[in-house]
């Protein structure tokens, strides 16, 4: 009998966002499928008020936004193993998603990711001087974030959260680029960190393809 499709993830294919979601939903063990929608779009309002993505159908309810799409899979799905019993851990949970959805999304996506990764993608010269004007604020986002790691294991304390793997998406998707993987390698703990979670068959299962495949695609 064939496994029960539990969610379906309406985001775009290539998205640090659905990428979240996709690794919490393997964390879980849970059935799903990514359909493919652009943010903006009609298809998007169809499930989000404000045309947003990623927006999910899990159960047969509707979820938008990250963090409640990723709570609601850990705690039905996973026993909240993603999200901190401990008061102070489970506070810093929330604050490191906020910090990476809020503070280091913006700067890596826009700054970085977007005209470095995806400019290409769609026959655009990156945009070098946005690039080179990003650069020591992201430095500055990622020294934060190493100040952090070099204190715990993981972002919320010794076991990893939900806010591992919002963060990790954020650094993988640098990682991607020349001057995000310049930048992590000088950061030993986000070095340490980033290998760590990267080897959990959720992140193996989710993994980006590289941008080069997509450049020379036919």
């Amino acid at each position: 009998m064939a496994e029960q499709e539990v969610m379906v993830l309406y985001a775009p294919q290539v998205s640090m966002f659905s990428r979240v979601c996709s690794i919490v939903a393997e964390e879980a063990g849970v059935s799903w499928r990514l359909q493919a929608t652009g943010t903006g779009t009609k298809e998007a309002g169809q499930h989000h008020p404000f045309l947003r993505t990623p927006a999910a159908t899990i159960d047969g309810v509707e979820f938008y936004e990250t963090l409640a799409i990723t709570s609601y899979l850990d705690s039905k799905y996973n026993n909240r193993a993603l999200q901190p019993a401990d008061a102070e851990a489970g506070a810093r949970c929330l604050q490191w998603v906020g910090v990476a959805s809020h503070y280091v999304f913006p700067i890596l996506e826009e700054r970085l990711v977007l005209p470095r990764l995806v400019a290409p993608l769609m026959g655009r010269q990156p945009n070098e001087q946005m690039i080179s004007e990003a650069l020591p604020n992201i430095a500055y986002h990622l020294r934060v974030v190493e100040q952090r790691l070099a204190q715990t294991p993981f972002l919320a304390g010794p076991d990893v959260s939900l806010a591992d793997i919002f963060m990790y998406g954020n650094i993988d998707a640098a990682l991607m680029t020349p001057e995000g993987a310049e930048m992590v390698a000088a950061l030993p703990a986000m070095t340490a960190w980033h290998k760590k979670i990267g080897a959990r068959p959720s992140c193996l299962a989710t993994k980006w393809p590289n941008p080069e495949d997509l450049l020379n695609a036919d």
